[in-house]
């Protein structure tokens, strides 16, 4: 019994989903972009480094998610949807994390 109801709930699910999303236009589509603000950093090294960064980055207002990539020494900030973050903002952030900004690159999804 909980198969076929599941089934059903999938089944409609599928039906109504792509309904939604095509009543979307285009506006609305932009309304929801956001932008990937990708700071390179030297300093790097270590997981406790990462957490560091994550943690500053995380108490901002605008910022919706934060990735810390070791290995390239970047970290790749989601801003949410409309928020802005200046280049000066996330050399300030940067700083007090403890480490060197080189630079800052921005990409709007």
């Amino acid at each position: 019994m909980k198969l076929i109801s599941i089934a059903a709930m999938a089944f409609a699910f599928s039906i109504t989903a792509p309904i939604s999303m095509a009543d979307q236009t285009p506006q609305d589509v932009s309304a929801t972009a956001q932008t990937m603000v990708t700071a390179k950093v030297n300093g790097m090294v270590c997981d406790f480094c990462a957490r560091a960064v994550t943690k500053v980055f995380g108490k901002e207002d605008a910022v919706d998610n934060v990735h810390v990539d070791l290995d390239s020494g970047e970290i790749h900030v989601t801003l949410k949807s409309g928020a802005e973050l200046s280049d000066d903002r996330v050399a300030e952030l940067v700083k007090k994390s403890g480490y060197d900004l080189v630079s800052v690159e921005r990409e709007t999804a």
